[in-house]
């Protein structure tokens, strides 16, 4: 399944293939990445739910034999109402005004191309096996692994509850929909470069305080405020990936006290990066415990360093939110690393991918792209029965990269206000990041040509 992305601001186009499982966004500065992983964030998100045309057929089949059928117009429906509604919601995905909307994206669209692959992918592979239950309802829903029915039960008998009008019934048909085309209790978390500070002013950046604000605020001038609009409208003060850490952030209370199948590897890195320990609060505070510190002593999060505070989100992550099929979205990790940790953090990567996670990148670090092609060559070398060499490097098998899992996308500016993206080839060898190469190259030749100089003056 590609989602095409086309005349995003300067991005004429880009084309991500949502079935990869790990993906690279490469590039110079301002060419477009962090606006494509916002919409890539956008449209993962768990949708609104959407009056389907096809609920009507849907209801009907339902009400006669407590089943309907999956047909790939109907899905198609499905993630065209999505893209849509990322669209007309383009103004709080990036936190800017409707005016700035129309001028900066009167142009954009988005969609999905979903195959008859696709389709049978989803069938073949999606099973569900769920019951939802609210204060009044229980619903029991089945499909089988490749069987186009999917089987629907309620405990009341009630026919407005089957219809297509039905709110109940709608979001249950979004909500299987979604599972058939982005993976079962799939979910999205974007780490974005304000996370090195949204744990140290959390309070001060409260989402719902500053939301509150914001709403009054845009009906100061008018004579009487309507509470309800109030409500019900959305803040624009932070873009929507930012406003889902907030989120995170001021509920850290209630986070910590779920545990994630990746909680090995936040770990991981707490002892081989950080050489400590993150901690909470009953109340939701983040501390830090370094190794070499009183088991007593704690660091308030703001004293704490600067790789502590980048690194935290993403430990938090791992340990309470991850799940398998979730996607995690990662704006440059490469921020106030040192070299050797950027290396550690590609290898975590790559074994996050191999334990189901899908993963997107947006890098400028030859680090990154160099440790990723060294997993892709070892990957290819243990394909070829030489696991020795490959343990002998320091690598493990979960920590090996296919080239096939792969996508890598470079923006390029081709001309003023114009960017163009380029899917890279990849080979057994890796792949070639030119933006990055070429600065790599002409510092190698600066510094060649000032040392012939300098040993010819000597001389």
């Amino acid at each position: 399944m590609i989602l095409n992305i086309d005349n995003l601001g300067t991005v004429k186009s880009a084309r991500i293939d949502l079935s990869k499982k790990l993906t690279l966004f490469c590039g110079k500065n301002s060419t477009g990445k962090t606006y494509v992983s916002y919409i890539l964030h956008a449209f993962l998100t768990q949708p609104k739910v959407f009056r389907l045309d096809s609920a009507k057929k849907l209801a009907r089949q339902i009400m006669e034999n407590h089943s309907f059928q999956i047909e790939k117009s109907i899905i198609d429906e499905w993630l065209s109402k999505n893209c849509r509604e990322v669209m007309n919601q383009l103004g709080s995905v990036f936190a800017i005004s409707d005016k700035t909307k129309e001028k900066l994206f009167s142009d954009f669209n988005l969609s999905v191309d979903f195959t008859d692959n696709d389709y049978q992918y989803a069938i073949d592979n999606t099973v569900i096996d769920i019951q939802i239950s609210d204060s009044q309802y229980v619903w029991k829903i089945e499909k089988k692994a490749g069987e186009v029915q999917v089987r629907v039960e309620c405990n009341v008998d009630d026919a407005s509850v089957m219809s297509a009008e039905s709110f109940r019934l709608n979001n249950l048909l979004c909500n299987i929909f979604r599972d058939l085309t982005l993976g079962k209790d799939s979910g999205v978390r974007m780490l974005t470069v304000e996370r090195n500070s949204i744990y140290t002013f959390k309070t001060e950046l409260s989402l719902s305080r500053n939301e509150l604000i914001d709403r009054i605020q845009s009906q100061s001038d008018k004579s009487e405020i309507d509470i309800v609009d109030i409500i019900n409208s959305s803040s624009r003060r932070y873009p929507l990936a930012v406003r889902s850490s907030l989120r995170v952030a001021n509920d850290l209370e209630n986070v910590q006290k779920a545990e994630s199948p990746y909680a090995d590897l936040s770990k991981q890195i707490e002892e081989n990066i950080l050489c400590g320990e993150v901690s909470m609060t009953k109340n939701g505070d983040v501390e830090f415990h370094a190794k070499n510190m009183l088991k007593s002593k704690r660091l308030p999060f703001h004293l704490s360093s600067s790789i502590v505070k980048t690194m935290a989100s993403l430990v938090v992550y791992l340990r309470h939110m991850a799940r398998p099929s979730d996607t995690l979205i990662i704006d440059e990790p490469e921020m106030n690393f040192h070299p050797d940790v950027q290396v550690v953090l590609a290898r975590i990567f790559a074994i996050l991918v191999n334990k189901g996670l899908k993963v997107v990148i947006s890098t400028h670090s030859d680090y990154i792209v160099r440790e990723f092609n060294n997993l892709i060559m070892a990957g290819a070398i243990a394909a070829k029965g030489d696991m020795e060499t490959v343990t002998e490097l320091g690598y493990t098998e979960n920590m090996l990269i296919q080239q096939n899992e792969l996508s890598v996308l470079l923006f390029k500016l081709v001309k003023r206000n114009t960017v163009n993206t380029y899917s890279l080839e990849i080979n057994d060898e890796g792949f070639a990041v030119e933006s990055i190469d070429d600065t790599i190259q002409k510092q190698n030749f600066t510094a060649e040509t000032l040392y012939a100089a300098l040993c010819s003056e000597e001389k």
